[in-house]
Formats: C-alpha cells, sequence, structure tokens
C-alpha cells in the first residue's frame, strides 16, 4: 500500500545523521508494515531519499521510512515542528 510520506522536523533528521555519522549503536522504535511498533538495537548504516520518501538503513540492511519512527534511544519521536 502506498501512502503519503510526512517529512520530519529538520532536528530530528539531524539527529538521526549524527548518530549515523558517529556509528553509535542506537536503540529505534518504529511502525512496521503491520502497523505493529518493533524496537530494534542497530547501527545506522546510511539514510538516504527514494521516490521522494527518506529511509533509514540499518547495518543489517533493515530499511525504515523515518516517518514510521516512534522512538530514538527512549526518547519520543516527535514528528512536529
Amino acid at each position: 500500500m502506498n501512502r503519503e510520506y510526512k517529512p520530519i522536523a529538520c532536528g530530528l533528521h539531524d539527529e538521526l545523521e549524527l548518530r549515523a555519522l558517529r556509528k553509535s549503536k542506537i536503540e529505534i522504535s518504529f511502525t512496521d508494515e503491520s502497523n505493529s511498533i518493533q524496537t530494534i538495537a542497530c547501527v545506522i548504516d546510511d539514510i538516504f531519499s527514494k521516490d521522494k520518501i527518506e529511509y533509514l538503513k540499518t547495518d543489517n540492511g533493515l530499511l525504515i521510512r523515518l516517518d514510521d519512527i516512534v522512538e530514538l534511544d527512549g526518547i519520543p519521536f516527535n514528528k512536529s515542528c
């Protein structure tokens, strides 16, 4: 199912990029395709855009839409500015 991408706040994007640069191990919670919340520990391998949607790629190859992120290291990922 295609759903509209909702861009995240610039400050949140900056925080993800910083953690990707540092190659820090993070704990991230996100909503999966079945609308369940998953929590994983990973290192951010890349952040990129494809077809006007921004993604985070983990060190194990998992792709997560940035607008699906719920929490980063225990901090709620509030999408509004």
